[in-house]
């Protein structure tokens, strides 16, 4: 790697004090750390499944569920200080924007594509809303034409979201209002908007089976890189970025040119394109697997000198070489890895569907800790606010773990 991406990449994985959250697990690295001294462990039920990212600023934390409920939690204590609700789930990363909790709403029904009749996620109620960060009212709700479950993103004060229509919408965060709407006939599952600097945001989705740079004034497209017709989950996969290349998952059928039904085996691929002009510099196949009915990719994180992800289809963790993709180490897990991860002091942080939390050293893969938690973990990802990690999971639950308990558990 050349002096200077491995600069930018070292400067993007540095812990950040938040004084606000536009996007996606903070940056563009997806290393969700709060700097602070927090140390706490507490539970709280919310009696939805979750599938979001929660956000934590000022000592609150903002987490919704699949109950379409927005919860505002003190991160020391775990006490709910305001609860809203909306008709359908909420599994986008609350953004913070002044004084409100921007959020994405929508369900992950989809219609089959077909050639009069594309395919779309987001059977329901489809929106962006605006809560009041001290009292959980709705102070705005915009309607959209497919699903909002991708995290948005503010940038250069405009609210960019991608729904399941395949809309490129751009709103005023203050108010909610329309200042766009631009179809890229590409529709986005459970991905993220991602800031690229001048201006600009990546996005992928299926359908097109492509990713995108466009420009967030406007929404007019820089690049379109494409995949293979059977390429599946391109739009559930949170892109990560060292300032030169961008990253991300998806899974690919066993055989070339054909198309991957639920249960299929399937072969999990990582790949990297430039920045610049969204060409190809490498793909590499990991394991093979069977396709789970949602939630195909897993969440990246970039860290360290290395880009680290899991599996949504086999149980693994792994570190590759960013460069050329080459895998550097790699760990079997308790379940598959589908949510986000977190890297502190050369420790990587995160959970997996069989319930339990991990912590593995970070160049080496060896294991540090693994706790049992009684819970699935799903994409509902983990942050790090201080010394306490932060996570939900598929029963509904929030949980808040310090650290070294993860560390020195062995279960």
């Amino acid at each position: 790697m050349g002096t200077i991406a491995a600069g930018l990449l070292a400067a993007l994985t540095m812990a950040v004090v938040a004084p606000a959250w536009t996007q996606f697990r903070l940056g563009p690295h997806n290393n969700a750390v709060v700097s602070g001294t927090l140390e706490t462990a507490w539970r709280i039920e919310t009696g939805g499944q979750i599938s979001a990212s929660p956000t934590v600023i000022d000592g609150t934390l903002y987490i919704g569920n699949n109950a379409g409920s927005l919860y505002a939690i003190d991160a020391a204590s775990g006490q709910i200080l305001w609860k809203g609700h909306v008709p359908n789930p909420l599994m986008s990363a609350p953004l913070i924007y002044g004084d409100l909790v921007i959020v994405g709403e929508g369900d992950p029904t989809s219609r089959t594509s077909s050639p009069s009749e594309p395919v779309m996620v987001g059977q329901g109620e489809s929106a962006m809303i605006g809560f009041d960060r001290a009292s959980g009212a709705i102070r705005w709700q915009t309607m959209l034409s497919g699903s909002a479950m991708p995290t948005p993103a503010i940038i250069d004060g405009t609210l960019i979201n991608h729904d399941g229509a395949g809309w490129i919408n751009g709103l005023d965060p203050a108010t909610g209002a329309k200042r766009y709407s631009r179809s890229i006939g590409s529709m986005a599952s459970m991905s993220a908007i991602l800031p690229v600097g001048n201006g600009d945001f990546v996005t992928a989705g299926v359908g097109s089976n492509a990713l995108w740079r466009l420009h967030a004034d406007g929404g007019s497209v820089v690049w379109r890189s494409g995949f293979s017709k059977g390429a599946s989950g391109i739009g559930d996969c949170p892109q990560v970025s060292d300032g030169a290349r961008v990253f991300c998952d998806y899974v690919s059928p066993v055989l070339p040119d054909t198309w991957t039904v639920i249960g299929d085996l399937a072969v999990e691929r990582v790949y990297a394109v430039g920045l610049a002009n969204g060409s190809p510099l490498w793909d590499v196949a990991l394991e093979g697997g069977s396709l789970p009915g949602r939630n195909e990719a897993a969440i990246p994180l970039l860290a360290g000198g290395l880009l680290y992800l899991g599996s949504a289809i086999a149980p693994w963790m792994h570190a590759l070489d960013p460069s050329n993709g080459m895998l550097v180490w790699e760990r079997p897990t308790r379940g598959v890895v589908k949510g986000g991860i977190v890297d502190v002091d050369g420790v990587v942080y995160f959970g997996d569907l069989g319930g339990y939390l991990w912590a593995l050293d970070a160049k080496t893969g060896r294991i540090v800790g693994d706790k049992y938690m009684h819970t699935a973990f799903n994409v509902g990802s983990p942050i790090v606010d201080g010394r306490t990690l932060i996570i939900g999971s598929d029963s509904g639950s929030v949980i808040a773990v310090p650290l070294a308990t993860i560390r020195a558990a062995h279960d």
